[in-house]
């Protein structure tokens, strides 16, 4: 179907049109925006869940460093030692994944662009300028 230059169409012909373009247009974008906020929300749900395991890590690395302590304090130096290097791998693991959550919640938090450019090109076909300025 050719579109029809607008310039030719009077203003009731293009009220009428307007009127018949303009609720389909709000729901595609209603539609396109839901969309977004989905594949937003489940980037969200991926970056709390790591924050969330890094978090159980981390309370594992806190119990095992004062176990390093206790045992640095009650022994010799081999126990409170291995038990330090464990401390100290689950603290870099927890570390990692807080990391590694906290770029996925980042991710997740910008404005709905896809839709927003969306409407702006939508408006200007509307206007006529065809997104020029």
């Amino acid at each position: 179907m050719e579109r029809e230059d607008v310039r030719d169409l009077s203003i009731r012909e293009l009220t009428a049109q307007l009127g018949e373009q303009l609720p389909q247009l709000m729901r595609d974008q209603v539609a396109l925006a839901r969309a977004e906020l989905f594949a937003r929300a489940r980037q969200a749900m991926v970056g709390s869940k790591l924050l969330a395991i890094a978090a159980i890590v981390g309370l594992g690395a806190w119990l095992a460093m004062v176990a390093a302590a206790i045992a640095g304090v009650a022994e010799a130096l081999p126990v409170w030692a291995s038990a330090l290097i464990v401390g100290g791998s689950l603290a870099a693991v927890a570390g990692a994944l807080a990391l590694l959550g906290r770029s996925r919640l980042a991710r997740s938090m910008p404005p709905l662009e896809v839709t927003a450019d969306s409407v702006r090109r939508e408006l200007g076909e509307l206007t006529g300028r065809n997104g020029q300025q």
